[in-house]
């Protein structure tokens, strides 16, 4: 007899809470088991996911319980003499890709899968099961390659119209087109930028000196360079082979204007290329490094184990290249077990080919999109200088010339922010703030609701069209796919101010993760860094950075002053801003002001600490950089004398 493992999913969190799905597996489930109680044994294992889906893999994640029951198959607490009971074998998986190479791994350990929906039995000792996993392989191949097939001889006819007749290939067009009665039109306007773009790039002008004669905020340095090298100004298209059509876009800019552009652009470029390295050329390396990263190495101690020349961000794209599978260098699970730790442990999915930047600086920047100008509230970029010291660049300043932000050297604020961040009891502050935060939460439910509402709303009216024989106008599939799209950034922000359960503890060894080398740590510290940290700002006052720390509550929020004459980079104050009930209390290392609507400032003293002329001097120079109220600024400056009249 067999023991039995029952295995039941549902892909969204609706269906568990609405009892769909779920109640329904599990009565399959049992009916099956005491219709056939003389194959298995009383002990009966259930093996439950709740919300969530089959199709990007995620119930095969090292997170989810079938992933937990496919590492205990490897670990042999699973094998001969057990029974994996599915209602469809799509339970496991809707890729079929997946689908067999997650099967075949179960039944080659010795289990036998019932599919009770077909009544298939799959055990590794029945040839006819051997057969059937054959079927199901060809099957699910020549079902892919018709849709392929079918999609580019699609693609290809829209082609050829659009290149005999005008017509408009896909309503994903450039921006200097636009669709009228299904015709390629031209935008005069944004052409005659287009040309004008052209005629200042032949003539010498840079990307960023072009941006500022422009002058639209949507002209970036990274569309002008876009824009040179674009061949779709010359009408042409190209297709997934490389096959170049002519004539499928109406043309904008002539070709020795075009040829002038490009050959100035690769004198420019020649000096910054660097040939791709194919990292692939060694299957037995690359089996290597999964099997060392398997088996709990981070990428530098994989790299220690190596052959000479490969670097821990070479390592990172390899775990990352999905072409190892297609090469059938490593199987499919094993290449989606390593994926998901990476991913739990925060590394980005896409790892940035270029390291001739920072060759030994793998993660150069801990705070990517949250770190911003507080001049303009632009993005940052981070550079090198001549002897590779590392700065942050106002990005507006750089590409558009409006700001007047100074740049500053990234290490003299990363150690800061670190320092203070990991001191920051994060669960009492955001305890502190949980009744805004439910209030946040309600308000976002109340939202999607809305949208659920909207979404069904379109789905009955493009009904009726199909049942009335009428064609799915082009405005309903545009307005169902942007509910949708509104849905799922809801669904994500319910998901962020729902997570208080995983606060991060920062307990780590400073001088560590200041280590460059140590991409694993650094990347966890990144994302943990997203979790408490909206916002970042810096700007330079005087001979000082000032950077502020936005958390995600309005109970707290950290402004570090930081000297920035040569040989600085320390921390000369700091002041913690807190927000309770109506009031707002600047505290600083030796005083603090408390502020209660338009009432006379109240200062407190700081116990055993005398009145520090540096903190009271910093606060009223950053004061408008945190926001104090002209009131307290003016009172400062009014007690000034009176409180250092002694000192």
């Amino acid at each position: 007899m067999l023991r039995p493992i029952s295995y039941e999913r549902v892909s969204t969190f609706q269906q568990v809470e609405m009892g769909k799905g779920l109640v329904d597996q599990r009565s399959s489930l049992t009916a099956f088991l005491d219709k056939n109680a003389d194959k298995f044994t009383n002990e009966r294992i259930f093996v439950t996911d709740e919300g969530v889906s089959a199709f990007k893999n995620a119930n095969i994640s090292p997170e989810s319980n079938l992933g937990k029951f496919l590492q205990d198959v490897r670990d042999r607490k699973y094998g001969k003499g057990d029974a994996l009971i599915v209602t469809s074998l799509d339970r496991l998986s809707r890729r079929s890709s997946w689908s067999e190479n997650t099967i075949q791994f179960i039944v080659a350990a010795g289990i036998v899968i019932y599919d009770i929906s077909t009544d298939v039995v799959l055990r590794d000792d029945d040839s006819f099961s051997k057969i059937l996993m054959e079927i199901i392989l060809q099957r699910s191949h020549n079902e892919s390659l018709m849709k392929s097939v079918r999609a580019k001889v699609a693609w290809q006819n829209k082609v050829m119209r659009a290149a005999a007749n005008g017509e408009v290939v896909s309503n994903r067009m450039p921006f200097w087109l636009e669709n009228i009665d299904n015709k390629y039109s031209v935008k005069e306007d944004q052409a005659a930028l287009i040309v004008k773009c052209f005629e200042l790039y032949k003539s010498g002008f840079s990307t960023g000196e072009i941006v500022k004669r422009i002058d639209d905020p949507k002209w970036q340095m990274v569309r002008v360079s876009r824009l040179i090298r674009d061949r779709r100004l010359l009408g042409e298209h190209k297709r997934y082979n490389d096959e170049v059509i002519s004539n499928v876009y109406p043309k904008i800019i002539d070709d020795e204007l075009f040829l002038t552009a490009n050959r100035m652009m690769d004198t420019v470029m020649t000096d910054k290329k660097k040939p791709a390295e194919d990292l692939l050329l060694e299957p037995s390396v690359v089996k290597q490094i999964f099997s060392l990263s398997e088996s709990g190495l981070g990428s530098g101690a994989i790299v220690k184990r190596l052959p000479k020349g490969w670097s821990t961000v070479n390592v990172l794209r390899v775990l990352r290249d999905k072409k190892v599978v297609e090469m059938k260098i490593i199987d499919n699970l094993t290449f989606e077990r390593v994926n998901a730790k990476l991913t739990a442990n925060g590394v980005a999915n896409r790892i940035r080919k270029d390291v001739t930047i920072a060759q030994d600086d793998y993660i150069t920047n801990l705070f990517p999109r949250i770190l911003k100008c507080g001049c303009c509230g632009g993005n940052i970029a981070i550079h090198y200088n001549h002897v590779r010291t590392k700065y942050v660049i106002c990005r507006t300043r750089e590409e558009k010339k409006r700001c007047d932000a100074k740049s500053i050297q990234y290490t003299r604020i990363e150690k800061n922010i670190l320092s203070v961040v990991m001191n920051v009891d994060f669960g009492k502050v955001l305890s502190e703030d949980s009744t805004k935060k439910d209030k946040v939460l309600e308000a976002l439910k109340v939202e999607l609701s809305a949208l659920r509402k909207e979404e069904n709303t379109y789905h009955l009216k493009i009904d009726e069209r199909k049942k009335s024989g009428k064609k799915t106008s082009l405005p309903l599939m545009e307005g169902l796919t942007d509910v949708q799209d509104r849905i799922e950034e809801t669904l994500e922000q319910i998901s962020r101010s729902s997570t208080i359960n995983e606060l991060p503890t920062f307990d780590y060894d400073i001088n560590c993760l200041l280590d460059p080398m140590d991409v694993e740590l650094r990347a966890k510290v990144r994302k943990e860094l997203k979790h408490v940290i909206s916002k970042v700002t810096y700007q330079v006052i005087d001979k000082y950075i000032l950077v502020r720390l936005h958390y995600y509550t309005d109970v707290l929020s950290h402004v570090l002053i930081i000297d920035n004459k040569r040989g600085g980079g320390d921390i000369v104050s700091q002041i913690a801003i807190y927000t309770k009930d109506s009031s707002t209390i600047y505290t600083t290392p030796s005083f603090a002001l408390t502020v209660s609507n338009d009432e006379i400032p109240r200062i407190h003293f700081m116990e055993n600490v005398p009145l520090n002329q540096i903190d009271y001097e910093l606060l009223l120079i950053s004061a408008d950089y945190v926001e104090c109220s002209d009131s307290v600024t003016s009172w400062m400056r009014h007690n000034h004398n009176f409180l250092f009249a002694n000192n």
